[in-house]
């Protein structure tokens, strides 16, 4: 069931619902979220929450869709690795089922 929790995001107080157990995640979230919100404000001095709401979002996005690249290349990779070891496996005991002519 989900609960009301109650966030501060550029010194405003918002309260989201949240899935129960999930809170302390939720927290951490905005957390990051406030500092990097506060980072670009100083560094940017935009003065429009919308406007750096949008801007941090889009680099928050920017990230996680480098991140999932880096993901499916490293699963790609990792499968790719399982094939080749199959492979090997498969020819070794090929070799070994494979009487011994001398």
């Amino acid at each position: 069931m989900a609960q009301g929790v109650d966030i501060i995001l550029l010194g405003k107080n918002y309260r989201v619902a949240c899935p129960e157990g999930e809170e302390d995640k939720l927290r951490r979230a905005a957390d990051e979220l406030s500092q990097r919100l506060a980072t670009l404000k100083e560094k940017t001095r935009v003065n429009s929450t919308e406007h750096l709401a949008i801007m941090v979002g889009l680099h928050l996005a920017y990230e996680l869709h480098k991140e999932q690249a880096q993901n499916q290349n490293y699963a790609d990779n990792m499968n790719q690795r399982i094939v080749e070891l199959q492979r090997t496996i498969e020819r070794a005991l090929l070799e070994q089922s494979q009487p011994n002519i001398d």
